[in-house]
């Protein structure tokens, strides 16, 4: 199958999961082949603000209905909620807007959210706007990147299949080794006893 089919058929569902999954590498690379005329970018910019949305709600629920649990259970967050409690305090609306351009944050901050009580419409409402954020200004990053490149490569088309490959490879490479890190950080969690904690 060749990698135009493919997309047709998929890639708009391969972007929702890799935007759930992982996020920037996979809405930029989306960005990049939209400019090549592989995917239309609205549909593009659709299915990756769903998908950003909808993660971040699913892990506000989580910590709004079992957030007292993660705290008995794992130190890991007893120790972080009282950070980003204080930030949410301190600075709101930009805190709500700006945190998933941090590493990992897109589903941890979400459920401090929804142990601190915000109401959930309010959530909501911040949350739409930072995703419709947060996926502009990836998928801009892509898109631009194409335009960059093609400036640069004589003959793009000649190279741009090695180049959405390798940026598949390379995303998911940052995708095993993020739940690598996290897992090992887990373990480590694992060891620590409760009364070790704040």
């Amino acid at each position: 199958m060749s990698i135009e089919l493919w997309l047709d058929q998929y890639g708009y569902w391969a972007v929702f999961g890799g935007v759930f999954l992982e996020g920037p590498i996979t809405l930029s690379l989306a960005g990049f082949l939209a400019h090549q005329g592989y995917l239309n970018s609205f549909a593009v910019l659709a299915a990756a603000f769903m998908a950003a949305f909808t993660v971040v709600e699913i892990s506000y629920f989580v910590g709004r209905f079992a957030g007292q649990y993660l705290l008995v259970r794992w130190p890991f967050w007893r120790r972080n909620n009282a950070r980003f409690a204080a930030l949410l305090e301190r600075y709101k609306t930009v805190f709500m807007l700006g945190f998933r351009y941090f590493s990992g944050s897109h589903t941890v901050i979400p459920v401090a959210i929804g142990m601190s009580r915000m109401r959930p419409a309010r959530f909501a409402a911040l949350n739409a706007a930072g995703a419709a954020l947060w996926t502009l200004v990836y998928f801009l990053a892509g898109y631009f990147f194409g335009h960059a490149f093609e400036l640069l490569v004589e003959d793009l088309k000649r190279h741009e299949q090695t180049i959405a490959l390798a940026l598949v490879a390379l995303m998911a490479l940052v995708y095993l080794a993020r739940r690598w890190i996290s897992r090992r950080a887990a373990a480590r969690q694992s060891l620590v006893r409760p009364e070790a904690g704040p």
